[in-house]
């Protein structure tokens, strides 16, 4: 890939990512509202969220543009009170538990994770993001499959502290 490719790659995932941080400030302003679909738009990059009101159910809450509110509060929090942390994807895309297809993954349940350690990868426009640990801890569970496809702020795996 010649240099110039990799800077439009650049150019658009840094578009891609503007246009997500205005739809997910769109949505939060929206919460609370009778609004069921919103798109946002900038040059090639369309984001489309639908999402269910009243309990329409599944089908009401599908994605147009692969986009989604993040996972439940409820179970952060709860999570969180257990004394585990989440880790969450960055961004919207395929979840890689391993650098490559047949390699070892990044982490195991179980293992120790030291802060900005990589567990893991998302794919967004073939493009591979790592996925760091913001803080250090045991791997307790890790929630999303290999090859998964991720939301925005989805939980992909929990920590615990580490006792010393």
């Amino acid at each position: 890939m010649s240099d110039a490719e990799k800077t439009d790659d650049r150019r658009e995932l840094e578009l891609l990512r503007s246009v997500w941080e205005e739809a997910r400030d769109l949505v939060k302003r929206l919460e609370g509202s009778t609004v069921e679909r919103l798109r946002v738009e900038a040059g090639d990059v369309r984001i489309e969220i639908r999402r269910a009101l009243g309990g329409a159910g599944p089908a009401g809450a599908a994605l147009a543009a692969s986009a989604a509110a993040p996972a439940p509060p409820a179970a952060e929090a709860a999570a969180e009170a257990d004394g585990r942390h989440p880790i969450v994807a960055p961004l919207v895309g395929t979840f890689y538990r391993a650098p490559q297809p047949g390699a070892k993954p990044f982490v195991e349940e179980g293992d120790v994770v030291e802060p900005g350690q990589t567990i893991g990868i998302v794919e967004a426009m073939k493009l591979m993001n790592q996925v760091k640990a913001d803080e250090g801890g045991r791997v307790a569970e890790i929630v999303a499959s290999d090859g998964e496809w991720v939301e925005f702020e989805q939980v992909l795996m929990y920590l615990e502290a580490v006792e010393a």
